[in-house]
């Protein structure tokens, strides 16, 4: 079979240039396996994966799919499976008119015998893996079909797309041929993965048509599905997919990581030699890289040799004999070999040489990092002090210099030192602060630090904001959500929410313009209060019990303010409106705030580009659980959490070019990463108090991080990406 060396070498020569992200060792426990030892291995590796429900009011495989099948060239669409076509991704099923969740592998066929109900499924039935977007319709017709080669086209909006044939004998589709591959693949990741252990299905593919009405674990048709697999290789969009799942999931397919296990696993043909072992191809200055180098194939003597490998490593050639043979490449790269090597080897029967060429990347095992997180805020007449500390290379010096304001100092050009001043009146208001951090070790690395500091005045300082506002659809269906987000209880004398009857900008009190009240009693830190028009009944979704208030008469375009000491517009601390989108900016609508925001917001809030509220709907809101941000009274419970968590959590290095640490005293369960503007651009799932994400693909300039942690405690952190 020549064919498999020239696959073997496409493999790894796809390896280096497309980058998957393969996780260090993942595949190690597969090295001198084949046939059924590999498939018992890889069924070690990849069994016991995280669970995610069929629907679920938190993450679930909808919301899985929608990153992995998004489209590339429009994201808020995902890409049908059968057809290629896009629909938009949050049109989910509705009523027939979206798209549904195709299992590739068919429920009827021996994955569903175990389902709590129809939306809590065993885990075969909800594994992403074998899940991919796909029409309504599209999806009855396949129905739970073998895949194998037929010749009745199915034809889609006139663009033949596969084909399906029916009948007692031939119950058949056939996928287009852009996705035959990823389609085959899937099928034999599904057949590794489940072997019957405990309550899962023991799947297999086989290569004869069972009856149509057979609920075996079994599908069909093992020739065409490898003969697929070899005509349709695995592309840029499926090894996406694959990174995509494995962080929601933590397991991935290992057919889209090294598809030559296929034949060897199901054609279990070792007539040819191949390399058994996948190399580390990223590792650190400073620490110790090993590559255990192993082969086998044929009945002639094997060895393995070096042709290129970098001064810092050293190969040792092991046994040599008849089928097998081992090597290694060992080494611990120094500071100044930071940079990317290329690596060939051979492997030989004397009369064939198939080569493994790859890179290995090597970083900086000790960056320099600011360590210090910058206090964002100063009082006037009272001394602000940020104690700025860093980590680099034992030894190194770290020299220190900015560009801030007048009122501030840097105590020494070199670490440690402190940046400090006193603000005055004529200081208030938001600075711009930037910190340059130099090693002197290498002085072309520098980074640098960012941050705005806002001096304020204390006796102005307002810690209470609105936090969610909420119009529904029927008169009565108002709420407003108002928090302290402070440390301090406040004292609501001289306080009071309300609102303007206008579209434009309000003036005067709301006495006279609108309609409210004061607020009475006090608020302790981290507490929040819910108001409600005066019909409307507390929803069943609302944390806490709400208090009727005028200031719920809003119609969609009211402006709303808390207001301190006095009753008109000009005394809002905070406040929620557009004077520019008219004439129903809030109608049917809701909003709330994100956790990044410390301060009230005296502008149009809503839509003066500060990113501060995301929108929802209706919908969203009434379907929300006391976990959501949209829940009516959620920051009664997180925010005090928030504040627990925050001094916990360690981000660095930032800003950062590549990839971003974080470390918590606590267990990390999910970290999700938004932009300015609140777009949440990633959603990754772990079980570990150090993490590390791969931000290269981000744009330049400044996100969030909402990390949460196996206590439910939420910390919002802000990194530059650089």
């Amino acid at each position: 079979m020549k064919k498999f060396l020239v696959l073997n070498l496409l493999i790894l020569i796809s390896l280096v240039c497309f980058g998957q992200k393969i996780p260090a060792g993942y595949y190690d426990n597969t090295y001198n396996t084949g046939g059924e030892a590999l498939k018992t291995a890889l069924y070690n590796i990849i069994k016991g994966h995280t669970e995610f429900e069929y629907t679920s009011d938190t993450t679930d495989v909808w919301d899985i799919l929608k990153e992995t099948d998004k489209d590339t060239v429009n994201a808020e669409n995902v890409i049908m499976l059968y057809t290629g076509d896009t629909l938009n991704a949050e049109a989910e099923w509705n009523s027939g008119n979206g798209w549904t969740r195709e299992h590739v592998w068919a429920k009827s066929r021996g994955i569903h015998d175990n389902a709590v109900s129809p939306d809590i499924l065993p885990g075969a039935a909800t594994d992403a893996h074998n899940l991919r977007a796909c029409e309504g319709n599209v999806n009855s017709i396949r129905n739970n079909r073998w895949f194998a080669e037929c010749t009745i086209p199915f034809v889609n909006n006139g663009v033949e797309t596969g084909g399906f044939t029916g009948g007692t004998d031939a119950w058949v589709w056939k996928p287009r041929p852009e996705v035959k591959g990823d389609v085959a693949r899937m099928m034999f990741y599904m057949a590794a993965r489940y072997e019957g252990e405990g309550d899962e299905p023991d799947l297999m593919v086989v290569d004869y048509f069972p009856a149509n009405n057979s609920d075996e674990p079994k599908h069909a048709l093992f020739t065409d599905l490898l003969n697929w697999h070899l005509e349709d290789p695995v592309d840029d969009y499926e090894r996406n997919r694959n990174d995509v799942v494995y962080s929601f999931q933590g397991n991935r397919n290992p057919f889209i990581d090294n598809p030559e296990w296929i034949e060897h696993i199901w054609d279990n043909d070792f007539s040819e030699m191949w390399f058994t072992s996948v190399p580390d191809t990223e590792t650190t200055d400073r620490e110790p890289y090993t590559y255990n180098i192993s082969a086998m194939g044929g009945d002639a003597v094997l060895s393995i040799t070096e042709e290129t490998i970098p001064n810092w490593l050293t190969f040792t050639a092991g046994t040599s004999q008849a089928g097998n043979a081992t090597a290694t490449l060992t080494g611990s790269p120094t500071f100044s070999d930071i940079g990317t090597y290329s690596v060939l080897i051979n492997l030989t029967d004397g009369t064939t040489t198939l080569p493994q060429s790859f890179d290995i990347v090597v970083s900086d095992g000790n960056p320099i990092t600011f360590t210090s997180e910058p206090l964002t805020r100063a009082y006037v007449e009272q001394e602000y002090l940020y104690e700025i500390t860093a980590t680099g290379d034992a030894g190194a010096t770290f020299n220190i210099s900015g560009d801030f304001p007048d009122w501030l100092s840097l105590s020494n050009s070199t670490l440690p030192a402190t940046l400090n001043g006193t603000p005055q009146i004529a200081n208030i208001g938001e600075h711009n602060i930037t910190l340059t951090l130099t090693d002197d070790r290498n002085t072309k690395k520098t980074i640098t630090q960012e941050f705005v500091v806002l001096v304020v005045d204390p006796n102005d300082v307002n810690t209470v904001i609105i936090t969610q506002y909420y119009e529904g659809s029927s008169g009565s269906n108002k709420y407003i959500e108002i928090t302290n987000i402070g440390d301090e209880t406040v004292d609501f004398t001289d306080y009071h929410l309300a609102r303007w009857g206008t579209t434009g900008t309000p003036s005067g009190s709301y006495d006279t313009n609108g309609s409210g009240a004061p607020l009475t009693g006090t608020i302790d830190a981290g507490e929040t209060r819910l108001y409600k028009h005066s019909n409307a009944a507390t929803p069943v979704y609302a944390v806490s019990v709400a208090i009727p208030t005028t200031a719920c008469y809003f119609n969609g375009d009211d402006p709303v303010a808390i207001l301190r000491n006095g009753d008109t517009w000009d005394d809002r601390v905070d406040c929620i409106y557009s004077a520019t989108i008219s004439p129903k900016w809030g109608e049917s609508t809701s909003f709330y705030r994100k956790q990044t925001v410390t301060v009230g917001n005296r502008n149009e809030s809503i839509f003066d580009g500060s990113g501060e509220w995301v929108e929802v709907t209706e919908t969203v809101v009434n379907n929300a659980s006391s976990t959501m941000q949209e829940y009516l009274g959620f920051y009664v419970d997180h925010v005090t959490k928030i504040s627990e968590i925050s001094s916990e959590v360690k981000l660095y290095p930032n800003p950062a070019s590549d990839i971003l640490f974080i470390e918590s005293a606590n267990v990390i369960n999910k970290i999700e990463v938004y932009s300015v503007t609140g777009q949440k651009l990633k959603q990754l799932i772990f079980d570990n108090t150090k993490i590390e994400i791969n931000i290269s693909e981000l744009e330049n300039g400044f996100y969030f991080l909402t990390i949460i942690d196996g206590n439910g405690k939420i910390s919002t952190k802000k990194f530059v990406k650089e």
